[in-house]
């Protein structure tokens, strides 16, 4: 392609509009993926925009953005443009700042906004004078220069100031730069490693699909501790990590939020916390009237099958804190921590699947026990929790006797009415305690009367309750490499030394211009500036007024 063909594209590339354009359309693309959380699960984009959004949102990449083609080529034009507008404008710019022209003609001198004039009376020479003034400029750089009589004195502060301008183009391209290189070779991926076990994989979102990356070294978590406050939330939460590089253990540390451990130029952030795969022991009171029941192990998960019934429990979750709120709706909150509680999904032949939160300890209201307590969720989202209180205390043997105690009287005579039920009652208060009533005797009438109510409604042939535990975390950490985190700070540190230039060092000129005038001496003084014309102004007048005083005290006005 000829020359002059390729001239109007270069002088584009490096026009100040496009560069603009560049830059906004740059900005609006950072905020759509600053407002739209990056690389999430696709399942959470779809529920949160719905199939429409989702689809349209997936095919312009912004679950993705930073690494799109179009962002990388937004990126690539405008460091293009940067380089090319420095290409262009930096020679010219110094060459600006290393030549100054010091004669300058009379049609531009009358244009000054500042701009003073003194006739001197004397037989003193233009070039004469200029010597004598030359002492008033202190801290301007000079230069003289004659030309057909006329003498001419040039004085600067700020010449460098253009400095300013090339050093932010300049600035802003290295950052860039530092952009690119960390989207090309840094990494951003998570990391799961239970107490006591090692990991060396990472995971990370990348577009739509997930993968996976090796580390160089391994991650061990020797412990993780944690810390709640009173409303359940986490407050800190802390691992104790050991990096283990070609099988050598050569660095331990403990890690919490915002305080990463550094290796190798990566960077590891505690992130998360979860269950680890805790062991889990679990008690089936069996409903089928035979008062059996069953003692199995398990751990978080994994799934549990029965082999007589085929119902499986797919244990999901296990917390050893359960805060909630129990002061009632309109009433002041009051929290309260239910006890340790383990998470599973249940399934079997004829049944719909449903997620339930088995507590270990009875739910305790204002001191009175309520009984076991389970909170069920029809969809699977632990939002829709509802609670489900069972009646019966079953960490109490005594409250299962009598449930099945009451069961056979009632079945046996049939009753319908209070006075047949309460004989019943007293009947199988007689078999489990025997003459002893037990004090809160009525409490368990109430709680045997409502697990009489709830029971059958349950569709499971054994209820599932937690007995005991043994709780394993996982810390979750994430790791970083960054290897244009430097450039990005070099990029920033000159960002800030150009903007000091442009912003606080205008560039200052002044003319002196001593030319004949018959048998007098015109002196002219001229002044301009690119910013701060106030200052300026009022450093213009000073000097016209030591001026004034030289001249009046050589007599020569």
């Amino acid at each position: 392609m000829p020359s002059f063909a390729l001239k109007p594209l270069f002088l584009r590339l490096g026009s100040m509009s496009l560069a603009i354009v560049l830059l906004m359309v740059l900005a609006i693309a950072s905020v759509i993926g600053t407002v739209l959380l990056q690389n999430q699960e696709q399942a959470d984009y779809l529920r949160q925009f719905g199939p429409v959004w989702y689809w349209t949102f997936r095919s312009l990449g912004l679950f993705d953005m930073y690494h799109t083609w179009w962002f990388l080529a937004l990126l690539g034009f405008l460091m293009l443009s940067l380089t090319v507008c420095l290409w262009r404008n930096t020679p010219r710019m110094l060459k600006e700042m290393r030549s100054r022209k010091v004669t300058i003609a009379e049609k531009s001198l009358k244009r000054f906004h500042h701009l003073h004039h003194w006739h001197v009376r004397g037989a003193l020479k233009p070039a004469e004078l200029s010597e004598q003034l030359r002492g008033l400029f202190s801290g301007w750089e000079l230069k003289t220069a004659q030309d057909a009589g006329r003498s001419y004195l040039r004085a600067d502060k700020g010449r460098f100031h253009k400095w300013g301008y090339i050093l932010v183009h300049a600035a802003i391209l290295v950052i860039l730069i530092g952009g690119w290189i960390s989207v090309q070779f840094g990494f951003r991926g998570d990391m799961a490693v239970p107490e006591g076990q090692s990991e060396s994989e990472i995971s990370f979102l990348k577009g739509t699909s997930v993968e996976h990356m090796k580390m160089p070294f391994e991650v061990r978590c020797n412990s993780f501790d944690i810390e709640f406050f009173p409303t359940g939330a986490p407050k800190e939460f802390r691992s104790n990590l050991t990096i283990i590089d070609g099988g050598k253990e050569v660095l331990t540390s403990d890690i919490i939020v915002n305080e990463p451990l550094y290796y190798k130029g990566v960077r590891i952030y505690q992130a998360s916390f979860g269950d680890g795969g805790s062991d889990v022991t679990l008690k089936l009171f069996h409903l089928d009237g035979s008062k059996k029941i069953t003692t199995i192990h398990t751990k978080v998960y994994e799934t549990w099958t029965d082999p007589e019934t085929g119902i499986s429990l797919q244990i999901t979750d296990f917390k050893p804190y359960n805060v909630q709120n129990v002061g009632g709706e309109g009433k002041a909150k009051k929290f309260q921590d239910l006890g340790p509680a383990v998470d599973f999904v249940i399934r079997g032949p004829g049944l719909k699947p449903v997620k339930v939160r088995s507590f270990m300890r009875p739910f305790d209201l204002n001191g009175e026990n309520q009984g076991t307590m389970m909170m069920v969720s029809m969809t699977g989202e632990e939002r829709d929790f509802e609670p489900f209180l069972l009646g019966l205390d079953f960490t109490s043997p005594s409250d299962w006797e009598l449930f099945h105690a009451f069961s056979k009287r009632i079945t046996k005579q049939n009753a319908r009415d209070e006075k047949a039920n309460f004989a019943a009652f007293k009947a199988a208060m007689r078999e489990v305690f025997g003459e002893s009533r037990p004090q809160d005797f009525q409490m368990i009438g109430l709680r045997t009367l409502q697990a009489m109510r709830m029971i059958p409604q349950l569709p499971w042939p054994f209820i599932p309750v937690l007995d005991d535990y043994e709780k394993v975390y996982y810390t979750g950490l994430q790791l970083t490499r960054d290897p244009g985190m430097n450039v990005v700070w070099v990029g920033s540190a000159i960002l800030v030394i150009g903007l000091c230039i442009m912003f606080y060092m205008p560039h200052r000129k002044l003319w002196l211009v001593i030319e004949p005038e018959g048998k007098r001496l015109c002196v002219h003084l001229a002044g301009m500036t690119n910013r701060n014309r106030l200052n300026f102004e009022q450093e213009f007048h000073q000097l016209l007024s030591k001026m004034d005083a030289h001249l009046r005290a050589e007599k020569l006005l």
